[in-house]
């Protein structure tokens, strides 16, 4: 028997559109509104895709274009006993909505951050070069580097920026030099839009951008940590 074909459900597909793949092993399938999701299945979403999921415990998930999510594990089935849901946002943005469980039963792994829920609402957004971006919406999380440099993200419109160094930077707005060709749009389309998983218009983009002002204090900010940790 095919061992990945006895993974658990965890959750339900929401919306998928237009494209949007599941892949456990070396299966891949097509998913739609309707379909059920597994434990260790891998969701990715194509070139102006979106997906919207539901856990068993009513956690709410949505990823936007070129994204991977990797239902981890711990993710919370019925009957599992399971305590905790654990995700890895690989690549793209997802955005989070808490469900039933206690707050500190939520983990979301990235590429260079680990990100512990406090009960609440955000969005990530994983840079080409792997830093996680992490917009808050409502309640407070806590990020940590890959280093185990820590901050409590509690301002709600601000994004908190983790590099692949370990930098964990104070919360700030979006600037167009953050990341090289891409938008505040790009990297977060589900601001000020309502979805299914999330009916209310959260934010805008006008309110979580700046201009180069407030670019350079973030980037000043970013660039003194990073002198404080180089041996260099």
């Amino acid at each position: 028997m095919n061992a990945h074909a006895t993974e658990p459900e965890v959750g339900t597909i929401v919306l998928a559109k237009p494209t949007v793949l599941g892949i456990r092993g070396i299966e891949e399938r097509q998913l739609k509104a309707g379909l059920r999701v597994h434990r260790n299945e891998l969701v990715r979403t194509g070139p102006q895709a979106q997906a919207e999921l539901k856990l068993d415990d009513n956690t709410k998930l949505a990823l936007g274009p070129d994204a991977e999510l990797r239902l981890d594990e711990f993710a919370v089935s019925p009957g599992s006993g399971a305590s905790s849901i654990a995700v890895q946002l690989l690549k793209g943005t997802l955005r989070f909505l808490t469900g039933r469980q206690t707050s500190e039963s939520y983990k979301i792994e990235t590429p260079s951050a680990t990100i512990g829920v406090r009960g609440t609402v955000f969005d990530i957004y994983i840079g080409p070069e792997g830093d996680t971006f992490v917009l808050l919406h409502q309640g407070e999380v806590q990020i940590c580097s890959r280093s185990r440099s820590c901050r409590a993200h509690r301002s709600v419109g601000r994004l908190i920026r983790t590099t692949p160094l370990g930098v964990v930077s104070e919360p700030m707005k979006w600037t167009a030099s953050l990341v090289r060709g891409v938008n505040v749009r790009q990297a977060f389309p589900f601001v000020g839009r309502t979805l299914s998983v999330d009916p209310v218009r959260r934010l805008s983009h006008k309110s979580i951008s700046s201009g180069v002002r407030v670019l350079d204090d973030g980037g000043k900010a970013i660039d003194r940590t990073l002198r404080k940790i180089s041996p260099f």
